[in-house]
């Protein structure tokens, strides 16, 4: 074993995180974040075409029989039966469906997504007594390798075109898994290096099925590498990170030490520093700066004094009292509330007039590099267009805020393309931090007024996070008021796991 692979074992193995309470928060949360981002995904058709492939039902619960070794299923006419979904099937299906929507949290140093992996893999092995310090402890251990291993690798792994969600994220699977299961020494060098020697996900896939498919494959590769472990005598390199022919000398061409290791695990953590961006709305996490910023612009601009002059046919004194009636919530503060948010896109599609009408251009200001995961300017189609802050702009400035239902059409109205057409990118602001973001609206009217707004901690990024009810928001999207409750009451309720999930699974959730 080398010294960087057994300084990873090391602290897969020695670990403790019983008092950092810092970071078990994160992780509890960041699961039901997690749940609310799947449940959503499995309505949709991709999604029940996997399980359908993988030999699932989606009208089915499902329940490990330990006698057995099976999965038990309750079919929907009451009779219970035996259907074999294999535990990497499961992970495939949980990765590809947490993932499918965007609406999964993401992390600066990896550029990509930890959870959809990370408790994908975990909960395909979970066996019944696990608990959930063990559960949470897992994960965080899969996140800290994941974001350690992007912090090294990037900016240049994701500008030279790969997507970590799957390159990294099977490696940290492969560590969550070994470190719920207590494996140990040359079992965990042997399940990194099974890991590891899959790591695959490119960019090109973003906009397409094959992008959530990286976190599947990811989460499958990291259990089908544990169940090689298990059930054959193969044998691997056993020196996966070796500094002059490992994984970090053949995907990055960097050498790493195992110092670089040491002198970052949990110091404080991947999850606190730089911290997970979560999401209310399922697009690229990258253009979360540059929608609340237009969202601000927007109703400057539908509150300011010529504009409510010009199509409200008032003098400029009254327009300036209907200015003040209409800006009660006030634009000084920093992030707006959901209920703040909401009166705000009331007054934009209360408005008979349409805004773009108005506008002459929309420029979009990044530091250097900021938008690179935002890969269409001119997109065709609404998962496309998840990955476009020109089409996320567009749905501000014509809506009042982003609307969900636009990412899944085929094929987005010619009339729209002109409009996100007069939308430019700029990237003129300051270099900044890996960990960090901000992003400039600058809206041009055609009479010449012209709106700005910066915007560096947006609502669900770490330094601003999404809060419990904002979670239960996510899942109400799913799920009736009374099953959230339910829920949220099991969530609490045990020191297991198991039983959580089955609260899950009968409330709908969870179908494989």
């Amino acid at each position: 074993m080398d010294s960087v692979t057994q300084t990873i074992v090391n602290y897969i193995e020695q670990t403790d995180v019983s008092n950092r309470e810092d970071l078990l928060s994160v992780a509890h949360i960041a699961f039901l974040d997690y749940l609310a981002s799947l449940a959503p995904a499995e309505e949709e058709q991709a999604v029940q075409d996997l399980a359908r492939f993988i030999g699932a039902n989606q009208n089915i619960t499902i329940n490990q029989d330990t006698s057995t070794n099976q999965d038990t299923t309750a079919n929907v006419d009451g009779h219970d039966s035996y259907l074999t979904v294999k535990r990497a099937d499961k992970a495939l299906y949980y990765g590809f469906a947490s993932h499918y929507l965007d609406f999964d949290d993401a992390q600066a140093n990896l550029a990509g997504h930890f959870s959809t992996v990370l408790y994908s893999a975990l909960l395909a092995v979970l066996e019944p007594p696990d608990r959930w310090h063990d559960f949470l402890r897992a994960y965080i251990i899969g996140a800290e390798l994941e974001g350690i291993i992007g912090s090294l690798i990037n900016p240049a792994h994701r500008t030279q075109g790969w997507h970590s969600t799957g390159t990294v994220g099977v490696i940290g699977a492969a560590a969550a898994i070994g470190a719920l299961r207590g494996l140990h020494g040359e079992s965990l060098d042997q399940l990194l290096s099974l890991a590891a020697t899959q790591s695959a996900g490119m960019f090109f896939q973003s906009g397409t099925d094959g992008k959530p498919l990286h976190a599947g494959l990811a989460a499958r590769n990291g259990v089908w590498a544990y169940e090689l472990l298990e059930h054959t005598s193969l044998q691997t390199s056993t020196k996966p990170f070796d500094p002059e022919r490992g994984w970090f000398k053949t995907i990055g061409n960097i050498t790493v030490t195992s110092n670089d290791i040491a002198s970052r695990w949990l110091a404080p953590g991947q999850l606190i520093d730089p911290g997970l961006w979560m999401k209310a709305h399922p697009y690229c996490s990258a253009a979360i700066c540059g929608a609340e910023a237009t969202e601000t612009v927007a109703h400057r601009i539908y509150t300011s004094s010529s504009y409510v002059s010009k199509h409200y046919n008032v003098s400029p004194d009254v327009a300036e009292e209907g200015k003040r009636r209409l800006c009660a919530i006030s634009d000084s503060l920093p992030v707006l509330a959901n209920t703040e948010k909401e009166e705000k896109c009331n007054l934009c599609a209360d408005s008979d007039v349409f805004l773009w009408d108005d506008i002459d251009r929309v420029t979009v200001h990044f530091p250097p590099g900021a938008d690179a995961a935002l890969r269409y300017t001119a997109p065709t189609t609404g998962r496309e267009g998840q990955f476009s802050i020109e089409y996320i702009v567009y749905q501000v400035l014509a809506y009042g805020t982003v609307q969900d239902e636009l990412f899944k059409i085929d094929s987005i109205e010619q009339s729209v393309r002109n409009y996100m057409s007069r939308i430019e990118r700029v990237h003129d602001l300051p270099k900044v931090a890996q960990s960090e973001r901000i992003t400039k609206i600058t809206v041009t009217l055609k009479n010449g007024d012209t709106f700005t707004e910066t915007v560096n901690n947006p609502k669900g990024s770490p330094n601003n996070p999404l809060t419990m009810e904002d979670i239960r928001i996510k899942l109400g999207l799913t799920l009736q008021a009374d099953q959230i409750d339910r829920i949220m009451e099991a969530f609490t309720r045990t020191d297991e796991v198991e039983p959580f999930l089955q609260t899950l699974r009968k409330e709908g959730v969870l179908h494989v």
